[in-house]
């Protein structure tokens, strides 16, 4: 699994957190948008749901088929979706939407694959959290490999922008959530803290934002 992201199992972490709600509704069919290597597929097969993947980078793709009823190899902004209307109960969007170059268009391309109980689960940092702040009063601002400045995010999202490109796509937001992960001493009673605390002003200190959408 060199190079791919593995399974963040902390309680409180974005993993976890998005398999929790993904799997919610009991989805019998997902759509894993940006499966990567299949880190959030098995477990989502593990508990009973048919996954389809789609991914962008074949050698993933490669990797997430041993966990994924079929993996389709593209990009999802612009590769035929052989999907039949209604198709799924859920379609996950796992820190994929950073990346896209137009997130809304794409959400809403996917939008008529889901059921109308269906829900759209994704994840994506949170651009506004306190420690960009600080770094722009700093005059700093610098890509790294991983984290909220990765420098391959293309679209970087607060709390109210996120809230309307999912809405401006189709959707009613259900849930909203976050999450804020506590480097080096985060055992579960302090992330659950941690998690609490950004609560009271999740557009600040939020590192990474979870949402819940039905098809409108």
């Amino acid at each position: 699994m060199t190079g791919y992201v593995p399974l963040n199992e902390r309680p409180q972490g974005g993993h976890s957190r998005l398999l929790e709600l993904a799997l919610a509704t009991r989805p019998t069919d997902v759509l894993d948008a940006g499966c990567s290597s299949g880190y959030l597929a098995r477990p989502l097969s593990e508990a009973g749901a048919r996954v389809v993947g789609l991914e962008l980078d074949p050698d993933a793709a490669e990797l997430a088929r041993a966990w994924c009823a079929e993996v389709l190899v593209g990009d999802v902004e612009s590769m035929v979706l052989p999907f039949e209307p209604e198709s799924f109960d859920v379609v996950l969007c796992g820190d994929l939407i950073e990346h896209l170059r137009d997130p809304g268009a794409a959400l809403a391309r996917l939008r008529p694959f889901l059921r109308p109980s269906g829900r759209l689960v994704l994840t994506t940092p949170n651009v506004a959290n306190w420690s960009i702040r600080l770094s722009l009063l700093a005059g700093r601002w610098r890509y790294t490999d991983r984290g909220i400045l990765d420098r391959t995010h293309t679209h970087l999202f607060t709390r109210d922008t996120l809230v309307e490109t999912v809405e401006g796509a189709g959707y009613r937001v259900v849930e909203l959530d976050h999450t804020a992960p506590v480097p080096a001493i985060g055992t579960p009673t302090v992330e659950r803290v941690a998690h609490t605390v950004a609560g009271l002003w999740p557009s600040l200190l939020a590192y990474q934002f979870l949402l819940v959408a039905a098809p409108r």
